[in-house]
């Protein structure tokens, strides 16, 4: 008989487009092979019918909670009071406390599929799992110096110190927590950590399809109305491209894009903001090279490693590269000054035959480091490890 487990999420990861739905549609997909799954979800965004057929087709029930954005910012006041995160506020409703404390008892194991979520779960006295991935009070704590966004550098200022102290309770609540990200596995420094791979979409390392059009083109890769993705695009384009040379061109790939974002056209007629793109990967792989020049944000880019498995040069930040690869592994360029961006970026452009052997490696490294084979292995022993303890 196979065993249940109750899986809380904050969104349909359908379609899996950006770095927590491609994990989280990983994760129900891998998790529907083996257990029967009940999926509850809490989320302010709409969703397509193909969404929820897909939580249909991968569980035995499912249940979303959709709530007006209005409300969840209500909600989020309520730090005011209780001293929680914002976020963690932001999506706690009682209804929906009350519609898992209804189910919670036929489930064999918890799991909680961030930690936005995790005050629904903390308290069973279940064998319970907290996918957190990344740290997004360690996130806040760095970003907050280097936005230049005065809103958000408020918020980070203001969210790191209570987000930090709610992971650290919740790692210890749950039985086993799931990070991607060594240096802040280190940080918490807790027995209950586990280290898990992240992955990609197996279509990319067989990916071949290019366009000579796009040679000149340098290329940026994200969800456009994420602050990290924009504060990483601005300092670029204020920074590096006015210095690249005439023949190079500057396009933005990603959904969603903010009037700050659209705005750059005006800056220079070399820069395209493309918005959603139906195959982006075509754009990518035909690239001169790919830039994340990450000035906030944490944990692990999802971009650099699916822009990794294309075998496209990936240019980045030591921040950002710290949790994939070192530059002793021949994977990626790591940049940090605007002029050894500048220098980098010429020297590509100047003698492409150079880094050849950057393609080749990035893709080869992906395949031994960055797979949903390898996430799914580690991901199965660890619920093995769990269930069997309790």
């Amino acid at each position: 008989m196979r065993k249940k487990i109750l899986l809380v999420l904050h969104r349909i990861p359908y379609p899996p487009v950006g770095g927590d739905n491609i994990t989280n549609f990983n994760t129900v997909k891998i998790l529907n092979k083996y257990f029967d799954l009940d999926i509850v979800v809490v989320t302010y965004e709409d969703y397509s019918k193909e969404a929820e057929e897909f939580l249909k087709n991968h569980s035995i029930s499912c249940k979303i909670f959709k709530y007006p954005l209005w409300k969840c910012k209500q909600n989020a006041l309520k730090t005011l009071l209780n001293f929680k995160p914002f976020q963690v506020n932001f999506f706690y409703f009682k209804e929906v406390q009350k519609y898992i404390n209804s189910i919670v008892d036929d489930a064999d194991l918890i799991f909680a599929g961030i930690i936005r979520i995790a005050d629904y779960l903390y308290h069973f006295g279940k064998p319970k799992i907290l996918n957190m991935a990344d740290s997004i009070g360690l996130n806040y704590k760095y970003s907050y110096r280097r936005t230049k966004s005065l809103f958000w550098k408020i918020f980070y200022f203001l969210e790191y110190p209570l987000m930090l102290r709610y992971e650290r309770k919740m790692i210890e609540k749950f039985d086993r927590t799931l990070m991607f990200n060594q240096r802040e596995i280190e940080y918490f420094s807790s027995s209950k950590i586990i280290k898990i791979p992240q992955g990609v979409k197996p279509e990319l390392l067989t990916y071949e399809k290019e366009d000579p059009q796009y040679k000149n083109y340098i290329s940026y890769f994200g969800k456009m109305n994420y602050r990290p993705n924009v504060d990483a695009v601005l300092w670029f384009v204020h920074n590096v491209f006015p210095y690249l040379p005439q023949e190079l061109y500057f396009q933005i790939i990603g959904a969603n894009p903010v009037p700050e974002i659209m705005e750059l056209q005006n800056f220079s007629p070399r820069i395209k903001v493309l918005g959603f793109v139906e195959d982006p990967y075509l754009l990518l792989k035909s690239s001169l090279c790919t830039v994340a020049p990450m000035q906030t944000g944490g944990g692990i880019q999802n971009k650099i490693l699916e822009t990794m498995a294309l075998g496209t040069i990936v240019i980045t930040t030591p921040y950002s590269a710290f949790p994939i690869a070192s530059k002793e592994d021949n994977a990626l360029l790591i940049a940090e000054k605007p002029e050894e961006w500048i220098s980098l970026i010429n020297d590509i452009y100047k003698t492409p035959d150079k880094y050849q052997n950057i393609k080749q490696n990035s893709r080869e490294y992906i395949k031994s480091h960055f797979t949903f084979e390898k996430f799914e292995e580690k991901l199965l022993d660890v619920i093995e490890e769990v269930i069997s303890k309790k």
